[in-house]
């Protein structure tokens, strides 16, 4: 990196303003680095760099320049003292940094004739294949059907249809429940019960 400064007419005036510019390239400056992040450390003040890596901005001696880009580690400069000119012109080099991902693995998704081909062929054990058989199996399923009791929603649908028939059919009478299913299960489970058994 080499500092050039310019002699002659442009001295640094009393508040040691300094005009620094430069161009941003890689560490073995094979390209530039476009729209690169500058910023005077512990101030808002900084810039960017153009679409040809050249930045421009005005500091002071002893200030701290960050420069940073996505995929590259940051570097400081330190604007030197005691500097006899009014500007500074350089190069920044930025190194490559290195990032450790996981190593991931992606497969295409078959197309069906490939997958009806490997499902058909799977090997599955014989004790997985026989506990999902019984878990199939259709008297178990509505055995288990049976034994569920209806949830709170639709215990209460069947509530608020049975006050809504109530005051549809207020002052008449109401019809026989035929098509009312909770009425006929109901039914069904008393018969089951032997309630409706004549007594001797």
């Amino acid at each position: 990196m080499g500092i050039y400064a310019q002699n002659g007419k442009d001295s640094v005036s009393n508040n040691n303003l300094i005009q620094f510019s430069g161009f941003v390239v890689t560490a073995d400056s094979s390209s530039i680095l476009p729209y690169t992040s500058i910023k005077i450390k512990g101030t808002i003040r900084g810039s960017y760099a153009d679409m040809q890596g050249y930045f421009s901005l005005v500091a002071k001696e002893n200030d701290i320049i960050v420069f940073s880009c996505i995929g590259f580690e940051p570097k400081h400069f330190i604007v030197p003292k005691g500097i006899k000119s009014a500007k500074i012109n350089t190069v920044i080099t930025l190194v490559e940094d290195t990032f450790f991902l996981p190593e991931m693995v992606f497969k295409a998704n078959p197309s069906p004739e490939e997958f009806e081909y490997m499902f058909s062929r799977i090997n599955v054990p014989m004790d997985q294949l026989t506990i999902a058989q019984n878990n199939l199996r259709v008297k178990p399923l509505l055995a288990f059907g049976n034994g569920l009791q209806n949830d709170g929603l639709a215990n209460s649908s069947w509530t608020f249809n049975q006050v809504a028939n109530r005051a549809y059919y207020a002052g008449q009478q109401q019809p026989m429940p035929v098509l009312d299913v909770f009425a006929w299960t109901q039914f069904v489970n008393s018969l089951g019960k032997g309630l409706y058994k004549k007594k001797r």
